[in-house]
């Protein structure tokens, strides 16, 4: 698990390993897809095109459908729900909501410009499954979409290649909830609404002076409001002053909100947060530093691989096949049994949809539409009507001189 590969030197920006992935995934993807298309003659321009419409869109759709379906378990309570919505850096998306969002622009986007929709999702998909690959490879270093545990009677690893997550990763916490693992007392807190929660990862890894920041900003604020009084300074200034110190404390209480688990395991803000001895944020790092979840099944790297086969399956297909159209429905039918399977292997989703997960009903669905699809093709041209070469434009037009070199 490496949720940050690194931070960029001198601007200390961290480097994602989910959206790393994402990135490199999409540049691998959109290449091997050009590469496809001029074997074909089909235009690579269109592939970049569709390219960005599928790298935005899969962001978009999976993000907008994880937070329907989770909005008031993750959401609807959160201090500020809006911005944790938008926030992807911690992951958590749903693959099939930015699969069918991609899919419809895709669409109508080929069909606005009077392309063959059907040669040019041919070029697609196989890429498409290469950039899952990518982007399950970014679930493995961001510690979601893990799997079930894989422990014989002693506890122990029951295959080799089980692994663990560190302390505050979804999996320790899911095991925790699941009384499943136990958590020293010390990185355990009541939370004000009277339930016992563990501390989060997140504010726990802050530094110690981005943890009482906003705290100092409203005592060097309520400090110089004072001095301006004292001073006799002018009404204007003071308003200034006063308006400046106001900010701060509505500052000072969302961030008291977002961290409120350090606050209450350790006292941070003052002894009117708890009393008795706490422990400091340092002791608590090395508390949590010592304990990891009990083995897992690696699911994230059970459908890397799953992906790559389907890409290479589906690149087979595509350098052997007869009828324009063919791959997208095979992908979809393979993919769709090959995603339900891999479920009875996750705890991440619940069984919420008609005693399926969300995941396995899509699939369900998807396998029917798309052997319906494949019907629709069988009545079609084998090659489609609007599947015509290529013809780069000439880099000058006849008849027009061409510009002097010096």
């Amino acid at each position: 698990m490496m949720p940050t590969i690194f931070n960029v030197p001198i601007l200390g920006w961290p480097i994602r390993g989910y959206g790393f992935m994402l990135f490199l995934g999409f540049l691998t993807a959109i290449w091997l897809a050009a590469r496809r298309a001029q074997k074909v003659k089909a235009d690579p321009d269109v592939i970049l095109n569709v390219g960005f419409i599928a790298l935005i869109g899969g962001v978009v759709g999976a993000r907008l459908f994880f937070v329907i379906h989770y909005w008031e378990k993750a959401f609807a309570m959160h201090p500020n729900p809006i911005v944790a919505a938008v926030d992807i850096t911690k992951g958590g998306m749903e693959f099939y909501g930015g699969f069918l969002l991609v899919v419809v622009l895709i669409l109508g986007y080929l069909r606005l410009k009077r392309l063959s929709v059907r040669l040019y999702t041919d070029i697609m998909a196989p890429s498409l499954m290469l950039g899952l690959a990518f982007g399950r490879m970014g679930c493995f270093l961001n510690g979601c979409c893990w799997g079930a545990l894989c422990v014989n009677e002693q506890g122990e690893k029951a295959l080799p290649w089980a692994v663990t997550f560190p302390y505050g990763s979804w999996a320790c916490t899911q095991q925790w909830s699941f009384r499943e693992l136990t958590l020293p007392a010390e990185l355990l807190y009541v939370s004000e609404l009277g339930d016992v929660r563990p501390v989060l990862r997140d504010t726990l890894s802050m530094p110690v002076e981005k943890l009482l920041g906003p705290q100092k900003a409203v005592q060097d604020a309520t400090t110089a409001l004072t001095a301006a009084r004292e001073a006799g300074a002018s009404q204007q200034e003071i308003d200034r002053l006063s308006r400046a110190l106001s900010r701060a404390q509505q500052r000072f209480a969302n961030h008291r909100m977002m961290v409120g688990d350090v606050v209450h395991a350790t006292g941070l803000f003052g002894p009117g947060y708890g009393a008795g001895e706490k422990p400091t944020v340092g002791e608590l790092q090395q508390i949590a530093a010592k304990i990891r979840s009990l083995p897992v099944h690696p699911a994230q790297l059970y459908s890397v691989i799953n992906a790559l086969l389907l890409s290479l399956l589906l690149s087979a297909i595509f350098a052997v096949r007869k009828r324009h159209g063919i791959l997208p429905p095979i992908m979809f039918i393979l993919y769709a049994i090959s995603r339900s399977v891999l479920e009875m292997l996750r705890v991440d989703n619940p069984l919420d949809s008609a005693g399926l997960t969300v995941s396995q009903f899509i699939s369900v669905v998807t396998v029917v539409l798309s052997l319906l699809w494949l019907l629709l093709l069988w009545r079609m041209p084998l090659r489609s009507p609007r599947a015509v070469p290529f013809v780069p434009e000439p880099a000058h037009k006849p008849g027009v001189n061409r510009p002097a070199h010096a």
